[in-house]
C-alpha cells in the first residue's frame, strides 16, 4: 500500500512536494523574522526568557507535522475512497480494508516526516546564519516522535474522512476541529491565559510542540508526553477507523 502511494507520488512530486514544504518555511519567516522583529526583547517560556524565532520554529515543525498528516488523510484519502474508487480496486484483489486502512496511516506518517526533515535541514542552515540559537544535535530524536504524532493525526483525519458525506462537507471538521487545534496549540505564541491553557492540556499538537520545543530549547523534561499522546491518539483511533470504515466502504 505504501509503495503504491510512494509511486503515484514520485509521478506527481513536483505539484505535491512544494506547497506542504514551504508551508512552514514561510510562516517561519514571517513570524520569526516579520513578527519577531517587533519582539527584541522575547517572550517568556518556563520560566526564561527566549527569542521569539527561537520559539516559533520547534512550534512550526510540530504544525508542520499536524497539517500534512491531517490533510493528507482527511483531502487525500478521501479523495481515494469516494472519486478515484483506489480502495474498491485494492479491495477486490488479497488486499483487507485493515491494510488499506493502515497504508493511509503509514504513508501520512512517512510523507509528513519527510517534510519536516526538510525544514529541519532549514533550521540548520538558519542557524548557521545566525538566525536561531537551538539545540539541533536532537534533531534525530524528534524524527521518530514526528512519524509517531504524525500517524496518530492521520488515524484522526480517517475518522473525518469516514464520517462526511461529501468532499464539500469537509470544511466542518476544518473549521470546528482543525483550525481551533492550531490555534490552541502554542505553536506561535505562549498560552497565558488559564483558560487557554486548560483546555491546552487535551490538545495532542499541544504537547507535540512543547515536547519539541523542550529538546531544542535545552529542556528535555517533557518531551515523552508527545510520543505517549501518539500511541494512545494510535491506540484508540484506528479500531474506530477500521469501524467506521468498514460500515462506510463494506456496508458491514
Amino acid at each position: 500500500m505504501v509503495g503504491r502511494h510512494l509511486r503515484v507520488y514520485l509521478k506527481n512530486w513536483h505539484t505535491s512536494f512544494l506547497p506542504p514544504v514551504l508551508e512552514p518555511i514561510t510562516l517561519l519567516l514571517a513570524f520569526g523574522l516579520g513578527l519577531g522583529a517587533y519582539m527584541s526583547s522575547g517572550i517568556e517560556w518556563n520560566g526564561r526568557h527566549i527569542g521569539y524565532i527561537n520559539f516559533v520554529a520547534p512550534g512550526m515543525l510540530a504544525y508542520a507535522t499536524f497539517m500534512t498528516a491531517i490533510f493528507q488523510s482527511l483531502f487525500g484519502a478521501f479523495i481515494r475512497m469516494r472519486y478515484q474508487r483506489t480502495w474498491e480496486g485494492q479491495l477486490t484483489t488479497q488486499i483487507e480494508l485493515r491494510h488499506v486502512v493502515w497504508g493511509e496511516i503509514l504513508w501520512a506518517g512517512l510523507l509528513t516526516t519527510s517534510y519536516v526533515a526538510i525544514v529541519g535541514l532549514v533550521l540548520s542552515g538558519c542557524q548557521m546564519l545566525g538566525v536561531l540559537q537551538l539545540e539541533l544535535e536532537y534533531l534525530p530524536v524528534i524524527i521518530p516522535i514526528v512519524f509517531v504524532s504524525a500517524c496518530a493525526f492521520a488515524a484522526l483525519g480517517l475518522c473525518f474522512t469516514a464520517l462526511v458525506p461529501t468532499i464539500d462537507h469537509m470544511n466542518l471538521p476544518i473549521f470546528l476541529v482543525v483550525l481551533p487545534l492550531g490555534f490552541v496549540s502554542a505553536t506561535y505564541f505562549p498560552l497565558g491565559h488559564p483558560v487557554l491553557a486548560a483546555i491546552s492540556t487535551a490538545n495532542p499538537l499541544y504537547h507535540l510542540a512543547e515536547g519539541l520545543r523542550g529538546l531544542l530549547l535545552g529542556d528535555h523534561a517533557g518531551y515523552h508526553l508527545a510520543s505517549l499522546a501518539g500511541l494512545v491518539m494510535l491506540g484508540v483511533l484506528v479500531p474506530l477507523d477500521m469501524r467506521l470504515l468498514r460500515k462506510r466502504v463494506l456496508g458491514d
